[in-house]
């Protein structure tokens, strides 16, 4: 199978290399029904995801959001953009050419093009290859120390460095795209009217949040909106080395678009926390909460962080749930009564920008 993979590379543009199984693909392979690493016939490494129908049109619209994100200021380099079919060269990925980018005029938009290559049985001559296909570059880097990264500063204001950019592209789009459960109001009540019709002996557990999300309502849904990746977490980064390039790709964009502009610095230090308890005081959060406050971000803003990270922690209690983890689901649990008892804590360290 991963041989005749190759016969899409033309589909975008390239000449077909070879499978390149020793490249392990990071992030969420959920996402997709199946993924492979293919290089081309110059050496370069791509990944090719075989996606689901019925996420195509959600994912020609990223493929457009990536494609224009990939050019701005601050994010290129770092954008994995998927090829438009057709090919127009590789906005960035390593080998790609001094500048990250080949085939591209600078400046230039896109406009008009496709990003997933649709398939028919009869078009390949059988169902190997039918399908909806999608390609983008692989990006390497060094494996995240876990939980060493806890203590390590520049990797949080690495990523407050491409939260801020994220918004400023954001902010030059015509209109900010919506982002899936865009609502967080209806999809914290959803959460747990469902908690209560399924896991009803959770309910008293998480009264308390209830509660506290409950004051944290309001205040969010006056929060500027601002252009969010969605699931921005320590692991969804491709990691360069401290100094120049900290930052070599951010991965697993479905969730993008508009979204409270705290919405991912909060999933970032919840799951920064829920690494080990002791990692909401230390480097990783420090440098990315002080870099947010050298970026704009107003204290009282900072102040809603530890709330904010609660209810972040809400869609991974629910992952927790439906795989029916037991060991996670009580660490979670555990996780959310400190975040409780120490927002007041961490709201005044935040909020000074430490």
């Amino acid at each position: 199978m991963p041989h005749r993979l190759l016969e899409l590379l033309p589909r975008f543009g390239l000449e077909p290399g070879r499978p390149a199984p020793e490249h392990s693909l990071p992030g969420s392979p959920q996402r997709c029904i199946e993924r492979f690493a293919l290089a081309d016939a110059q050496g370069r490494p791509w990944m090719l995801e075989r996606i689901r129908p019925e996420a195509a049109p959600r994912r020609e619209r990223l493929g457009a959001l990536l494609r224009t994100l990939a050019r701005e200021p601050g994010l290129d380099g770092v954008i994995p953009a998927y090829l438009p079919v057709g090919g127009a060269g590789p906005e960035c990925g390593p080998g790609s050419g001094a500048d990250g980018r080949t085939g591209v005029e600078p400046g230039s938009q896109p406009g008009g093009e496709r990003f997933v290559l649709r398939l028919p049985v009869e078009d390949l001559a059988g169902e190997a290859l039918a399908g909806c296909w999608m390609l983008s570059p692989f990006v390497s880097g060094p494996a995240l120390p876990q939980p060493g990264y806890l203590d390590h500063a520049w990797r949080g204001a690495a990523l407050a460095g491409c939260i801020l950019a994220l918004q400023r592209a954001g902010a030059a789009l015509p209109a900010l795209p919506l982002a899936p459960q865009s609502s967080l109001s209806a999809f914290r009540d959803d959460f747990f009217r469902k908690i209560l019709v399924h896991a009803p002996d959770l309910a008293p557990r998480l009264a308390a949040v209830q509660q506290a999300l409950d004051a944290l309502e309001q205040a969010v849904e006056a929060m500027p909106a601002a252009l969010a990746h969605g699931d921005l977490h320590p692991l969804n980064v491709i990691w360069g080395r401290e100094g120049a390039r900290p930052v070599h790709g951010l991965i697993d964009w479905e969730f993008a678009g508009a979204r409270p502009r705290l919405y991912d610095a909060a999933n970032a230090l919840g799951c920064a926390g829920f690494e080990h308890p002791s990692g909401l005081g230390r480097g990783f959060a420090l440098g990315l909460v002080r870099g947010l406050r050298q970026g704009g971000i107003p204290e009282p803003e900072l102040r809603l962080l530890p709330l904010f990270a609660l209810f972040t922690r809400l869609g991974w209690l629910s992952e927790w749930l439906r795989a029916g983890d037991a060991e996670l689901l009580a660490l979670e649990l555990d996780y959310l009564d400190i975040l409780l008892a120490e927002r007041e804590a961490l709201a005044g360290l935040w909020s000074a920008g430490a």
